[in-house]
């Protein structure tokens, strides 16, 4: 007797904390199996170990011939967690115009001195070329070469009326390849004609190419060398899936594939039709309302950037289960939104009480660029991250089945360490840190 072909398919998200798989049977919708791992952001070849691992456990446990998948559709929070975490790459802007309207296309097109600019935040510096004549190979090069000077890493082509001719901004793209630097041509990210916007929609993308242009491709590599033929597709913010390609040169398309594909499978699985829905991960939190079986849709704004991409309306907080505490002036004055996997520290609450015993409080940098007043514990053996889930667990408000439910023991030793660093009881650290 002929045994029918299965039809599978696979969904794969990589978060800040953990990458999650699930097999899905397409005939029956039956969940055939499922796999959390966290994620490897520290691996020779990045979050692409992760996946090869989730995506292995999926296939063993339920013994999937990989000839029967017939699609993985992968979202991931790598963009906007980079975006939260200030992990961005420092955006050369390459501003096109005649000469009469120069000085209004620098305003425009020059976010040196906007918001966009804070500290801890997208940087950019900006170069002005005229084309009243025709731009030459030599202009363009030396301006890209003048920007890399001042440390820039991705360029943005930019030009007034670029989406009915954007032969200018492919030409800037074109010696950007030469030169071997990523970029992004305004046209490319938005049909809109608002060159502010555009070119601040632009910079956002590009901040992030460098890092998603290597995520793609690491991803691409583990899944083939998997044995898996099938499509691999990205979510995009509004639900839709798109190429891997995309996902290279256009990353703020899927900048919400993570808290998208959440959404999704609250609607397709769990049937819910209206309701507040809240998904708070290991790096960062999403909230979204879903009404009469659907969730609204808006314009993007990350941290306070509008841009011109639209995508479901998810809220996204940087902070969540695994985000760090912070002290300034010897008390809490934050939570996040660095976390613990991200600095290479496991939680205290899963620590040995032995281990802790020994330990004293320590303020670090989970990242070369932040601010040394993230806590941590030094213990004998190992330094151990305060989060909100070890304060959770000391308050007692984990449920023992829950996912997150940790060594209670451990979580109050932690707390009262922290206590005690600050002259503050162990209960109300932990209140402060849930609370803030």
């Amino acid at each position: 007797m002929t045994q029918h072909k299965r039809r599978i398919r696979v969904g794969i998200d990589v978060g800040g904390t953990f990458t999650k798989a699930v097999a899905i049977d397409v005939k029956t919708g039956n969940i055939l199996s499922k796999s959390t791992v966290p994620t490897t952001h520290n691996a020779k070849k990045g979050v692409s170990e992760g996946i090869v691992n989730s995506l292995s456990n999926i296939l063993n446990e339920s013994k999937i011939n990989v000839n029967d998948i017939e699609l993985i559709s992968h979202s991931t929070t790598q963009a906007i967690n980079a975006l939260l975490e200030s992990d961005t790459s420092k955006v050369g802007i390459i501003a096109m115009g005649v000469g009469p309207e120069r000085k209004n296309i620098i305003k425009r097109t020059n976010l040196q001195d906007n918001k966009i600019n804070s500290e801890q935040d997208i940087q950019t510096c900006h170069t002005f070329l005229d084309t009243s004549h025709l731009i030459s190979e030599e202009e363009v090069k030396n301006a890209i070469k003048d920007l890399q000077k001042q440390g820039a890493q991705v360029i943005v082509a930019t030009e007034s009326f670029a989406v009915d001719d954007p032969s200018n901004e492919m030409f800037v793209m074109k010696n950007a390849t030469d030169l071997n630097i990523l970029s992004t041509a305004s046209h490319e990210i938005s049909g809109t004609y608002g060159l502010e916007i555009r070119t601040l929609t632009s910079a956002v993308n590009a901040s992030v190419l460098p890092k998603t242009f290597q995520v793609a491709k690491f991803v691409e590599e583990a899944i083939r060398d998997s044995g898996v033929k099938s499509p691999l597709m990205i979510m995009k913010g509004d639900g839709g899936i798109t190429s891997m390609d995309t996902f290279k040169t256009k990353p703020i398309l899927t900048i919400l594939s993570g808290p998208a594909a959440s959404v999704a499978g609250a609607l397709l699985h769990l049937k819910v039709t209206n309701g507040i829905f809240v998904e708070v991960g290991g790096t960062s939190t999403n909230i979204c309302i879903i009404k009469n079986g659907r969730p609204e849709f808006r314009y993007v704004t990350i941290k306070d950037h509008p841009t011109c991409v639209r995508s479901m309306d998810v809220r996204i907080l940087g902070v969540a289960g695994g985000s760090m505490v912070r002290l300034k002036d010897n008390r809490i004055w934050n939570v996040g939104p660095r976390s613990a996997h991200i600095a290479g520290l496991k939680y205290s609450c899963f620590a040995d009480p032995q281990d802790l015993n020994t330990g004293e409080i320590v303020l670090i940098k989970p990242k070369e660029t932040d601010t040394d007043e993230y806590v941590a514990i030094k213990c004998e053996k190992n330094t151990y991250a305060i989060t909100n889930t070890c304060a959770a667990n000391a308050l007692g408000m984990i449920d023992e089945h829950d996912y997150s439910f940790a060594n209670q023991e451990s979580a109050k030793i932690a707390l009262k360490i922290l206590g005690k660093f600050i002259g503050v009881n162990y209960s109300e650290i932990a209140q402060s840190i849930i609370l803030t």
